[in-house]
């Protein structure tokens, strides 16, 4: 468990949706990230509390939605399978620009 994180390198499976709103088969894509194992209570879009253990901090504008998961190994050489609870898109302060996205698992 890291309460810093650490640089890791993520799959992520992203499911595109078909003319009736159906998840379409994941598509593969590798992503440099930040990988932050620690469990927390955050609040979804909903306003409901819910318990996560992963935190994926990804530089830059990405695809993603509830449908989608990510892979990657964690320092203890394990492959660990996220997916996704919640995320947050933050912009640089006063622009429409992406910093980064986080992805809660």
């Amino acid at each position: 468990m890291s309460l810093f994180g650490y640089p890791a390198t993520v799959r992520h499976f992203h499911s595109e949706k078909d003319d009736w709103g159906r998840p379409l088969p994941p598509t593969e894509t590798e992503r440099a990230a930040k990988v932050v194992e620690e469990q927390q209570l955050i609040k979804n879009a909903r306003g409901e509390e819910i318990q996560v253990a992963y935190e994926i901090h990804i530089e830059g504008a990405i695809p993603i939605g509830f449908d989608d998961y990510f892979m990657y190994k964690n320092a203890l050489d394990l492959e660990v399978r996220c997916d996704v609870a919640h995320y947050e898109v933050r912009k640089h302060l006063g622009t429409d620009d992406v910093k980064k996205v986080i992805v809660y698992g």
